[in-house]
C-alpha cells in the first residue's frame, strides 16, 4: 500500500509526482474532483493542484464520481494508475464516495498496490474518520457515519498553520484534541508517504 497524504499539491505536487514516477507507474493518473463540487467561487487551487501533477509528467485525467455506479467506476479504473482525491467538502466527498461504491472499488485496488494520493479532503477521506475535518457537515445532513476509507489508521488535519485556515482551527481546536484518536497535523508544505504502516513526513521547500 502507497499513501501520498497532502495538505495542497501546489507545493508538494512534483516531488509526489516524482516519486510516482521513479515507481513507474502503469496507467493514467485519476484526479477526483468530487470533493470540490459544492465548492462556491474561486477554484484556482483545484486547478493548480491537477497541473502541479501534470507540469511534474504525471497523464492526468478528470473524474466525478457523483452519480456514478460502482461498475461504472470500475470499468474506468481499467486504466489507471494511480489516484488522486483532490480537496474541497469531506463530507459531501464521503457522501458521494459511498453513494456511488467509490469506497469499496479503491480500498480494493489500493491494498493490491495502486498508489493513492489525498490531497487536503482527499487526505482526510483516507484515515479512520473525517471528524478532523474543519468543514460543515450540514451539507449532507443524511450522512451520519464519518468513518473513512481506512487506508491508514492516524487522521490527518491538514492546512496546519495556514492563515487562510487559522480562525477556523482556533474555534475547532478543544474539538479535535477531544477526539482521541492518532492524529498528524500537516502545514501545506508538508505530505505524508504511508507504506506498509511506516509513516514518514516530508517537508517541501
Amino acid at each position: 500500500m502507497q499513501l501520498f497524504l497532502a495538505s495542497s499539491l501546489q507545493t508538494t505536487g512534483s516531488r509526489i509526482a516524482k516519486a510516482l514516477l521513479d515507481r513507474k507507474i502503469n496507467g493514467r493518473v485519476m484526479f477526483m474532483t468530487t470533493a470540490s463540487e459544492p465548492e462556491k467561487g474561486d477554484l484556482s487551487w483545484l486547478h493548480a493542484d491537477r497541473q502541479s501533477l501534470v507540469d511534474a509528467g504525471l497523464d492526468v485525467f478528470d473524474y466525478s464520481v457523483t452519480n456514478k455506479t460502482e461498475l461504472e467506476i470500475e470499468k474506468v479504473f481499467k486504466g489507471v494508475g494511480a489516484v488522486c482525491v483532490a480537496g474541497g467538502n469531506t463530507y459531501y466527498l464521503l457522501h458521494h464516495v459511498r453513494k456511488s461504491g467509490f469506497d469499496k472499488v479503491v480500498t480494493r485496488l489500493v491494498s493490491k498496490g495502486l498508489p493513492y494520493i489525498g490531497s487536503s479532503a482527499g487526505a482526510l477521506l483516507a484515515g479512520p474518520t473525517i471528524q478532523t475535518s474543519l468543514d460543515d457537515p450540514e451539507i449532507v445532513p443524511e450522512l451520519t457515519d464519518y468513518t473513512g476509507l481506512n487506508l491508514c489508521d492516524t487522521s490527518i488535519r491538514p492546512h496546519w498553520g495556514s492563515e487562510h485556515f487559522a480562525n477556523r482551527y482556533k474555534d475547532e481546536f478543544d474539538r479535535l484534541y477531544s477526539l482521541q484518536n492518532p492524529m498528524i497535523l500537516l502545514t501545506d508544505n508538508q505530505y505524508v508517504f504511508v507504506e506498509d504502516n511506516k509513516y514518514t513526513i516530508i517537508s517541501v521547500g
